[in-house]
């Protein structure tokens, strides 16, 4: 009777919009919160787009004091009310089990930017054709040699006075890649990659025996064997991952979420 009483509670619908007031063309963002286990993995399905509804970015979820919190945000391009129909997600749990929680619908209240009342102004007459006066292109072309004699004075003082980047600097001013763009692009195995390189990298520069020259599970006894004190099971858990995400297809939520766990991984172990 209880676990009859929590699965009901479960699947009550519970989407929460914001903002409170929607117009035409806002950023709308749709939130759950259900109970869950700490261990517990949520695999989101994205929305489909029609010509009233957009979907802004892949749906994300987090975990937080016993709650898992899934967000899925929207554009709406007609006013009038809304029933959207959610997706189910499905939660992973350690021993194997799945379950699906029906995602229900999320309803929304958009209202129109422009008046009911307003009308359009009756359009003007044509205009009177301008008058055209003969013209020469000297002066342009007196203009676009100036131009040019500046832009090749410039570029000579820039080689001569920018100064060479030293071996670290190009490193360091690298960009990091747009993990959301490449997710939606379909590249999720190359963000897997560089997730992987950078996280082995910085574990590197702390622990040279655990250098990037070996696989996951021997840096995984390296690590054992010299810091015990380090949070070894999540080390060990996203290092696995970010291996299997690279040879193998993933949902993209579950890439970006990755994603996050090994970068706030990466500052816990600074």
């Amino acid at each position: 009777m209880i676990v009859l009483l929590a699965v009901a509670v479960l699947q009550l619908p519970t989407w929460a919009v914001s903002p409170g007031a929607v117009t035409v063309g806002d950023t709308v963002r749709l939130v759950r919160r259900v109970s869950a286990a700490p261990d517990v993995q949520a695999r989101l399905r994205p929305l489909t787009a029609t010509p009233a509804l957009e979907p802004l970015s892949p749906p994300r979820a987090a975990y937080a004091e016993g709650e898992l919190t899934m967000l899925y945000t929207v554009a709406l391009f007609e006013p009038g009310r809304h029933a959207i129909a959610m997706p189910p997600a499905e939660l992973l749990y350690p021993d194997g089990r799945v379950e699906t929680i029906p995602g229900d619908t999320a309803r929304i209240e958009v209202t129109s930017v422009i008046p009911a009342d307003d009308t359009l102004p009756t359009p003007r007459g044509a205009a009177d054709p301008l008058v055209r006066h003969p013209s020469s292109p000297v002066a342009l072309l007196a203009l676009f040699a100036l131009v040019l004699a500046a832009a090749a004075a410039w570029g000579l003082a820039r080689r001569r006075t920018r100064p060479r980047p030293g071996p670290g600097e190009a490193a360091a001013g690298s960009a990091e890649p747009p993990v959301e763009r490449w997710v939606a692009a379909g590249e999720s195995r190359a963000v897997a990659a560089v997730t992987a390189d950078r996280l082995r990298r910085h574990i590197a520069e702390q622990i040279p025996r655990a250098g990037r020259h070996l696989d996951t599970e021997e840096c995984v006894r390296v690590l054992h064997d010299e810091v015990p004190e380090w949070p070894l099971r999540e080390t060990a858990d996203v290092l696995r991952a970010l291996e299997r995400a690279r040879f193998a297809p993933a949902v993209p939520s579950d890439v970006v979420e990755l994603v996050e766990r090994a970068e706030r991984l990466r500052e816990s172990l600074a």
